[in-house]
């Protein structure tokens, strides 16, 4: 399944010509692997750039458009990951059944914990602990 790439604009910053430095191309194609993985070392290993290469174009005063688009890449995959608990409360994860070595089935588990979690972040009011919702107006 092919999820559309994120809207994540920002102007990339304004480098010397390097043939191995960040151009506005691999700045703009970091930016779209770090929202889609949300892994720093994954996302410099797509554009052919080390992690400490995209640490100091991140501190660099220049790049503080960088720094904003990366802070941006990375909540959307914080989001993606929130999408997939939701995901695994509501629908389980599939575990299998073996017999004799062989698989004949499958049932799904269903986290109890996870889905109080979620609950309990996203309507505290209503399934925070009892000490919460007296303390809130």
């Amino acid at each position: 399944m092919n999820e559309p790439k994120p809207a994540i604009t920002f102007t990339p910053a304004l480098l010397r010509p390097r043939h191995d430095g960040w151009t506005m191309e691999k700045q703009i194609a970091f930016i779209e692997a770090l929202a889609e993985t949300g892994i720093v070392e994954e996302a410099c290993r797509r554009v052919g750039m080390s992690d400490s290469a995209a640490y100091a174009l991140r501190r660099r005063p220049r790049g503080a458009a960088f720094r904003e688009a990366w802070e941006a890449a990375l909540d959307y995959a914080i989001h993606r990951v929130e999408e997939g608990a939701v995901g695994r409360s509501r629908h389980g994860v599939p575990r299998p059944i073996f017999h004799k070595g062989e698989q004949v089935g499958e049932w799904r588990h269903f986290d109890e914990r996870l889905t109080m979690f979620l609950l309990r972040s996203r309507r505290p009011q209503r399934y925070g602990k009892w000490s919460d919702r007296m303390l809130m107006p």
